[in-house]
């Protein structure tokens, strides 16, 4: 090959690989384009509930083609795992909100009404439902451990709330906030977190064997 041509072939090579390697790259790590059946991320939650603190409270993240008839590109669900409600926990789905997406970035609100309340909620250890319990055990640390690792959260219907996403084939990152009436403190309470996730494998496959 004569050296003018070589350098010619040379140049288109490297112009390709410079154009087509990160499209190439992006496109698999979109998660919108093809979804055709459910994608399971294992998630973990850290945030607060009026003035206590959490973390490392995992919950399942579903992925899902649109409900037949729903205007949303397609449902997003969240619940506690393995406990479905287990402290600190929130149970979300896509359905009973407004969706808004652009590219991989979703944010999914409680529609603003006050007629028809929705199933979404959240799971939390009302302060004054394990004093009850401390105090009844009279107080010692391994009793108050005990009060905690038995008392049922209170479940707390959401009135006003907000999930935002950023979803990667492979991971998963965002914010919620909830907001309710805990009747067990008579006062309004609000659940804020962070999440992260990866996806997993393991749980689709579960899933699929059990049906």
């Amino acid at each position: 090959m004569k050296p003018k041509l070589r350098f010619v072939v040379t140049g288109i090579l490297i112009f390709a690989g410079v154009v087509f390697s990160p499209v190439i790259s992006e496109a698999d790590d979109l998660l919108l384009d093809g979804i055709v059946t459910h994608k399971q991320y294992l998630i973990e939650l850290s945030g607060t509930i009026m003035n206590e603190t959490f973390s490392g409270v995992q919950a399942l993240l579903t992925v899902m083609p649109p409900s037949y008839g729903s205007l949303h590109p397609y449902q997003i669900m969240i619940q506690g795992f393995p406990k479905k409600n287990s402290r600190n926990t929130f149970f979300w789905h896509s359905d009973d909100t407004e969706m808004t997406a652009i590219a991989n970035d979703i944010t999914s609100e409680i529609k603003r009404t006050i007629v028809k309340s929705v199933p979404i909620h959240f799971f939390f250890l009302s302060p004054t439902l394990l004093n009850q319990m401390i105090f009844l055990t009279q107080q010692d640390d391994e009793r108050k451990r005990l009060a905690e690792r038995t008392a049922l959260p209170t479940r707390i219907g959401a009135q006003a709330g907000k999930l935002k996403l950023r979803i990667y084939s492979n991971s998963v990152s965002g914010t919620i906030w909830i907001k309710g009436y805990d009747n067990v403190e008579k006062a309004y309470v609000q659940y804020s977190a962070s999440l992260y996730g990866k996806r997993s494998f393991k749980l689709e496959q579960s899933q699929q064997f059990k049906k």
